[in-house]
């Protein structure tokens, strides 16, 4: 079997959740002895590394990366490009999530791959990158078409809608809603297979367009390591530090919860990394004493290293939380609500410790700082919770029904 993936971005280094589920995906598509051949397509914004070229390919033994794309993806970052995208909008009704991610070089790119090579399966990574799938459908007419959902895409527009108090905005943002959701289900409808992250996920996707999709659970290398007792009370965060769900939980962290920590810990840290930000960039709301904008980071080992835990403070958004899973695969206890842990079995005290509202999150933290038993149990926890729940051959066994095996 000959896969061609379209993903909307370089998954490596995987210093965001959605990267982290894109290689993850691959990984997984190259080690099943039915795919014959890969032959992966991904955009990038800015150049990438030779060592970041190099890691990719090393990651996937025998696959086809072919040279990045260039495409604006955040879009704040390339202000010109919103007229395109406004265009497409009046031209093609086609909703923002969609619009963005046309490009003429794309579909010149894709356009010489196929008529070069002759795939079995194209696999569609992000709902965005299925804007290409009327043109790979002419031009592969016989090949089976698989569309990974990251999350319900529409219903961050629906989310942005409810937090906004200008009537005009707020009516803007659900028409956008509107538009989405019909494009997402009328997507969901023209391919082969929909794969979904989550339960979840596959139980919106059934009841938006009555489409059955296949639950892929993220794959999660483990390897148990050593806990050493007596730590400082040093927490980290990693995430995209422009995504906005990611950007919403900080704020509300750093500016409601993260004071009612220092009172009762007042010797807490919290070191922030990720993605996204330019390098010294610091947003306001982030600024208090004990918080450290890192920013990217080259060896998350490294940055975890003597961390008394790990923090998810999500408040909206759908999908499985990578950052959750790379919590337990890390071996960091985690502190987390029950949006990050949506989708997830995960049971307070046992795996996390999972609280809401600003004083149950911050009583979390500093519960969590001071007890050493609480740390390695929960550690623990995440350990069992991933060998149980995230294992490669459990998601093997999926992934075959997904490329029609």
């Amino acid at each position: 079997m000959r896969v061609l993936y379209l993903t909307t971005e370089f998954p490596f280094p995987p210093t965001s959740g959605g990267r982290v589920r894109s290689l993850a995906e691959l990984e997984l598509l190259v080690s099943l002895p039915e795919v014959t051949s890969l032959t992966v397509l991904t955009l990038r914004e800015a150049d990438i590394s030779r060592a970041d070229i190099l890691g990719l390919t090393d990651r996937l033994k025998g696959a086809r990366v072919l040279e990045s794309v260039f495409h604006p993806i955040h879009l704040k970052q390339f202000p010109h490009y919103f007229a395109w995208v406004a265009a497409l909008r009046v031209a093609r009704r086609l909703p923002y999530l969609a619009g963005k991610w046309v490009s003429p070089r794309v579909y010149r790119r894709i356009r010489r791959i196929l008529s070069q090579t002759e795939f079995d399966v194209v696999y569609i990574d992000h709902l965005g990158m299925a804007v290409y799938l009327p043109l790979v459908r002419r031009l592969a007419p016989r090949a089976r078409f698989v569309l990974e959902q990251h999350n319900v895409e529409s219903d961050f527009f629906a989310q942005f809608a409810e937090r906004q108090t200008n009537p005009v905005k707020r009516a803007v943002a659900r028409s956008e809603h509107e538009t989405a959701r019909r494009w997402e289900i009328a997507t969901m409808k023209k391919v082969d297979a929909v794969v979904a992250i989550s339960t979840s996920d596959a139980d919106a996707f059934r009841a938006m367009a009555g489409v059955d999709a296949h639950v892929v659970p993220q794959v999660m290398p483990l390897s148990r390591r050593p806990w050493t007792s007596g730590r400082k009370k040093r927490l980290v965060y990693l995430g995209n530090l422009t995504w906005h769900p990611n950007v919403e939980g900080l704020d509300w962290f750093v500016q409601e919860v993260w004071p009612h920590v220092r009172a009762n810990a007042p010797d807490a840290v919290l070191d922030i990394g990720g993605s996204g930000l330019p390098p010294g960039t610091v947003p306001e709301k982030w600024r208090a004493a004990g918080v450290n904008v890192v920013g990217f980071v080259a060896d998350l080992e490294v940055f975890y290293e003597g961390a008394v835990g790990f923090l998810a403070p999500i408040l909206g958004g759908s999908g499985v939380r990578i950052k959750v899973l790379e919590a337990f695969r890390a071996g960091l206890p985690l502190v987390t609500t029950d949006a990050g842990a949506l989708g997830l079995p995960i049971q307070h005290g046992e795996h996390a410790l999972i609280g809401n509202d600003a004083r149950a999150y911050a009583d979390n933290v500093v519960r969590l700082c001071g007890d050493d038993d609480l740390q390695v149990r929960l550690r623990e926890g995440g350990y069992d919770y991933i060998e149980e729940h995230h294992s490669q051959r459990a998601a093997a066994k999926v992934m075959r029904l997904a490329l029609g095996f």
